[in-house]
């Protein structure tokens, strides 16, 4: 597995988990640790998944622990592979709908699109 790869020699990384983003950002190892970026991939054009990833990173339990930093970029894939049918359009404007009341949710401001 990725996970298993990044674990090993040659990369030997400490902080990787196999696990979902909303399990791992509550988990003792990741709940604490501020991150200034941010990079989610749902792989299936759904926001459904990345508007949940979205929540558990900007999570009150996270800011409780002082694990938010002082700006943060976030990024996010969307693919036109949506089963619903949803346009592309309304689907990022949900997840960017998400990502300012997520985060606006434990203090940062308005979010600066680009």
């Amino acid at each position: 597995s990725t996970c298993a790869a990044l674990s090993a020699p040659p990369h030997s990384l400490e902080h990787v988990a196999h696990a979902s983003a909303e399990e791992a950002l509550a988990s003792e190892q990741w709940r604490s640790r501020a991150f200034c970026a941010a990079y989610f991939d749902g792989c299936g054009g759904q926001a459904e998944p990345l508007i949940a990833m979205i929540r558990a990173l900007f999570h009150e339990r996270r800011a409780a622990a002082a694990a938010l930093a002082p700006a943060v970029a976030v990024g996010f894939t969307l693919t036109r592979a949506e089963p619903g049918g949803a346009s592309l359009g309304d689907r990022e404007v949900a997840v960017l709908r998400a990502l300012t009341a997520a985060a606006g949710a434990v203090g940062y401001s308005s979010p600066s699109h680009v």
